[in-house]
């Protein structure tokens, strides 16, 4: 948790270090009534969170249960996809997901999702993913999300924003910290949550909202009174020419409210705009006066709205990503050309060359380097291994310690044991390779027989021969040596050399039994 705004959660309930009693005093340096529209409030840092503008403050806060809602129930027309636009993945994680974790992470000890029931793929998801909170928990130490109950509440009329929330019972509502966050906000950062949270804390007003400078932005504006509070928030459809031209604070889409001030201001709002629709921002009028936090960061107010915004938004957080694995020790020759899922991995002292792809659930080991041109998904890759350049690695690979995945190889549901070789042009699919074996430029493991795949086992110490071809189910013994060119379509004893199509055993040797030797690592020579 950020440390100017520590945060505990304790029996579903979030409390903050400097919680104020209704008998309490303001906190110093805290606004009060008639102080400066721009004054500072007591534990947010201006230059990471900006500057905080609210015009009063009560003078108490009560503890309450801080419930999150998520709005996702849109349709996401401009999107133009079959795909819910909350389910659309970015750096391998749908959308949502970043929106749900940063918001648990911020503390919501329950979180509720609006959704479309046109959408069932969205409460699948959540069903999936996030039905079981104890799974979700991250880090050490009291860090990452808590334990939050993830519910789906269903919006089964397109009605707007506000309409959404009407959804969700008012004994549900009143008595609770409401935070609300757009479904396609996937930037913003828990971080960021938690000092919007202290900010209505501590200004005490019934409801905060944030913004941010961004004259690009063609999102809902904030329009301010003369004396500098909120005055009411346009909606892009409904702003003028003039608006568009001359305001440039954006409405962020993050909101927090005292749910019981909430439940009363929804139902004071009409739909008398462009889209007919019931806009949350029009309880602001209702709810005075507003604190407002005004952000530092546009990044994080990007809604993912098309396709142009999903790509900015992959953008902003692979930065991220890959910046702190590079703080964590990890070398990324050229992070312009690198793509790591949020989802990997990486030990320290690793090297990643430009143009990989590391994708999925794939968990790299220390001291290991990786490219350049390769693409590995779900993959576990072991300490001081290396890969590429020009390698794929598909899912159900398990690479061991100290192996060398050479130049156009392609490897799937294969393990591969440690010291073992793949110099260069394989193929090898549903293998089991074992320790310091050596497979020969051209070999294929022939795993598909038309029906079913089966898989190929090569012993320990194994030496394959150039362009061997190994038909599935077969296995290859210890020691055993392929020549070049061979076809393999019977089991090879242990320390057997076989050559020609079919392929014959030529000579035997002696192998001592697996608990009295390692395998002979003489055998494992590239000089082929």
């Amino acid at each position: 948790m950020g440390g100017d705004c520590p945060l505990q959660v304790r029996r579903g309930y979030l409390t903050h270090s400097a919680m104020l009693t209704p008998a309490s005093p303001p906190p110093h340096g805290s606004p009060r009534a008639g102080a400066s529209a721009e004054a500072p409030v007591d534990g947010i840092e201006s230059a990471e969170a900006a500057r905080i503008i609210s015009p009063a403050r009560k003078g108490w806060i009560l503890s309450q249960a801080l419930t999150a809602v998520i709005l996702a129930a849109g349709y996401g027309t401009r999107m133009r996809s079959r795909i819910p636009k909350v389910l659309h993945p970015i750096c391998g994680r749908p959308m949502i997901d970043w929106v749900l974790e940063a918001v648990t992470q911020a503390g919501a000890g329950h979180v509720k999702v609006i959704a479309n029931p046109q959408h069932a793929e969205v409460a699948a998801h959540l069903e999936s993913r996030w039905s079981n909170p104890s799974r979700h928990r991250q880090g050490s130490e009291g860090e990452g999300p808590g334990a939050a109950a993830v519910e789906v509440v269903y919006q089964r009329e397109p009605k707007g924003t506000a309409h959404a929330l009407r959804q969700i019972p008012a004994d549900q509502l009143v008595g609770a910290e409401v935070l609300v966050v757009n479904g396609d906000s996937p930037l913003l950062m828990a971080a960021t949550i938690q000092r919007i949270i202290h900010a209505h804390r501590t200004a005490g007003t019934p409801a905060t909202i944030a913004s941010v400078e961004d004259p690009a932005r063609n999102d809902g504006r904030v329009i301010r009174a003369k004396d500098g509070s909120l005055e009411r928030i346009v909606e892009r459809q409904d702003a003028t020419d003039e608006i568009r031209a001359n305001v440039h604070e954006i409405n962020v889409g993050v909101y927090c409210f005292d749910g019981a001030r909430l439940f009363d201001a929804l139902q004071q709002i009409g739909n008398d705009n462009q889209a007919g629709e019931y806009y949350l921002t029009d309880v602001f009028p209702h709810l005075k006066p507003v604190t407002v936090v005004r952000l530092d960061d546009p990044n994080e107010a990007m809604g993912v709205k098309d396709r142009t915004r999903l790509a900015a938004a992959t953008a902003v957080l692979q930065k991220r990503i890959l910046d702190q694995l590079m703080l964590e020790g990890v070398t990324i020759v050229d992070p312009n050309s690198t793509v790591v899922d949020a989802t990997v991995t990486v030990g320290q002292d690793t090297v990643i060359e430009p143009f990989s792809v590391l994708k999925a659930d794939t968990r790299i080991g220390a001291d290991c380097r990786i490219g350049p041109h390769v693409h590995i998904e779900g993959v576990t890759i072991g300490d001081r291994s290396d890969c590429g350049p020009f390698v794929k690695l598909r899912p159900g690979t398990e690479i061991a310690e100290d192996v060398h995945i050479g130049s156009f190889a392609e490897l799937v549901r294969t393990k591969v044991g440690r010291g073992s070789k793949v110099p260069h042009v394989s193929y090898l699919g549903d293998t089991d390779l074992g320790r310091n074996a050596n497979i020969g430029a051209g070999t294929i493991t022939a795993n598909f027989d038309g029906t079913n795949k089966n898989r190929t086992q090569i012993g320990d110490g194994a030496f394959v021969g150039v362009d061997t071809m190994l038909v599935a189910p077969v296995k290859l013994g210890r020691e055993a040596r392929t020549g070049a060119g061979s076809v393999v379509t019977k089991d090879v004893p242990d320390g057997a050399t076989v050559v020609g199509v079919p392929a014959r055993v030529v000579r035997r040797k002696i192998v001592n039994s697996e608990a009295d030797s390692e395998p002979n690592s003489n055998t494992n020579s590239e000089s082929q």
